[in-house]
């Protein structure tokens, strides 16, 4: 049970938003208002009262984030039209937002199985829903309106990587002596310890939901120190700092025993070093279209599944059974939400699968992929994976030789892992919204921008060289003199 230093410091977060916005610029603030709620406060934690949405770790720092930045931000011109590649973006939002409202419409029936009764949806599920859903993406929207600059990418990737390097210490003294911090600072430890128990060692969790979570952030710290290097060589700059920097990271997440993230950043991490622009681009292309489609790989038996398996059962057999495991109740939670293809089964557990007899649980969900086609159907995951794959797709638009920083390809290229992470995890967080929202609106910048008439509308809130963000608008033909 948390202690009350754990809701103290929850609570106690608007407060150091305002500090970090009163300081730094607003995008560095907002970022750090983000990711740094991320990485110090308590799992596990949180108020939850009637049609509000749970006050913890993600939600605290997002309103704080809202607040501040509409308080410090210049307001848009008002004769701003809204562009079609905005247009794209903001249907989707709308969908996220109409898919609970369906499926509570198509799921009022109760469920019995054996002793375990599991109630209709009413309307009022609908609401939480929706206002859960709200906060939720209030990153992605607060990174499209002021994170979409190449300068502001470069922040991300910095921040990436200098809160990987402050995490490291933490991590290595719980590789050796078993993750306790969460126990020491806040009262009790936030998952079940027998899962960080790996190799003979341990696997660190720090403030966060799972181990799996520090791994994957390690690989995005490393990618970040990684495309921080080519750029610096690039501009001629001093670089051997971010090329230790990885290195260190890489070192760490070994330590770590995050096998997944570790392929990951090998594989990535080769591309980022070795490949140019055009290619990162395209290698990041690849993994989006990947992973939008994998549902239908997965159930049309496209996907090499078992290929995979024995591939894994010849270099180890406990993985091996893992992996088996996990690719068994995809199968079985595929088949259940193909039952209500649409609009998904809705929350309390409908998506599920529960033994007949008894009532408990058989079924365990990992990927989020599955989880949102079970809940909120075909209509739900394509507005969320439509969010999440839509800057990196928009990114064909690019012309050659436009831009030759390595910056932004490098961010979508950091994105691509988590796409990678979320086909066995469901490691959504707040910082993957603020990834996709700024590498979106950079996006819809560029696309509009190449049109004959179209010009980009900067905006700048006078505290930074950079040039804010524009919001979801583009000014035509604007003829006012800035």
């Amino acid at each position: 049970m948390p202690n009350a230093f754990a809701y103290l410091m929850l609570f106690s977060w608007p407060l150091v938003a305002q500090a970090l916005f009163q300081r730094l610029p607003l995008h560095k603030a907002l970022i750090w208002t983000i990711l740094g709620g991320y990485l110090v406060l308590p799992s596990a934690t949180g108020i939850k009262l009637p049609m509000i949405p749970l006050l913890d770790k993600h939600s605290i720092p997002a309103i704080s984030a809202f607040v501040l930045c509409h308080m410090h931000a210049p307001r848009q011109p008002a004769d701003q039209r809204l562009m079609p590649g905005a247009k794209l973006v903001t249907a989707l939002l709308i969908l996220m937002i109409v898919a609970p409202f369906l499926t509570v419409v198509t799921n009022s029936e109760p469920l019995f199985f054996g002793p375990r009764f599991i109630p209709g949806l009413r309307l009022y599920d609908a609401l939480s829903v929706i206002s859960g859903t709200l906060v939720t993406f209030l990153p992605f929207l607060l990174a499209y309106r002021h994170l979409n600059t190449p300068e502001a990418h470069r922040e991300l990737l910095r921040a990436f990587a200098v809160g990987g390097l402050a995490c490291s210490l933490p991590a290595l003294i719980e590789v050796r002596l078993s993750p306790q911090l969460h126990v020491w600072l806040y009262g009790f430890f936030a998952h079940d310890f027998i899962q960080h128990i790996r190799a003979g060692g341990f696997r660190p969790i720090l403030f966060l939901s799972h181990g799996l979570m520090v791994g994957i952030f390690f690989c995005m710290s490393i990618l970040s120190a990684l495309v921080l290097w080519r750029e610096a060589r690039r501009e001629g700059k001093p670089a051997r700092g971010w090329l230790m920097a990885a290195l260190w990271l890489t070192a760490v997440l070994v330590l770590v025993k995050s096998v997944g993230a570790l392929l990951i950043t090998l594989g990535l991490g080769l591309v980022i070093g070795l490949l140019g622009r055009r290619l990162q681009i395209l290698t990041a292309l690849l993994i989006a279209g990947v992973a939008l489609s994998y549902p239908i790989l997965r159930g049309t038996g496209v996907f090499p599944v078992e290929e995979i398996h024995e591939m894994t059962l010849s270099r180890s057999v406990e993985r091996a059974q893992s992996l088996k495991f996990r690719f068994d109740n995809e199968d079985v939670l595929l088949a259940r939400a193909n039952e209500k293809p649409a609009f998904g089964w809705g929350g309390w557990g409908r998506n599920q699968i529960f033994d007949p007899v008894t009532g408990e649980m058989v079924s365990v969900t990992d990927g989020i992929w599955v989880i949102l086609i079970g809940v909120y159907g075909w209509t739900g995951y394509l507005a969320y994976f439509g969010l999440f794959t839509l800057p990196i797709m928009l990114s064909v638009q690019f012309r050659k030789g436009a831009n030759p920083s390595l910056i932004t390809p490098g961010l979508m290229l950091v994105l691509g892992a988590l796409l990678i992470d979320f086909l066995p995890n469901a490691g959504l967080v707040p910082y993957v919204w603020m990834i996709a929202g700024a590498l979106a609106g950079l996006a819809v910048r560029q696309v509009e921008a190449a049109g004959p008439e179209a010009i980009p509308a900067p905006i700048n809130d006078g505290r930074s060289s950079a040039p804010a963000a524009p919001g979801w608008r583009i000014v035509l033909n604007d003829k006012r003199t800035a």
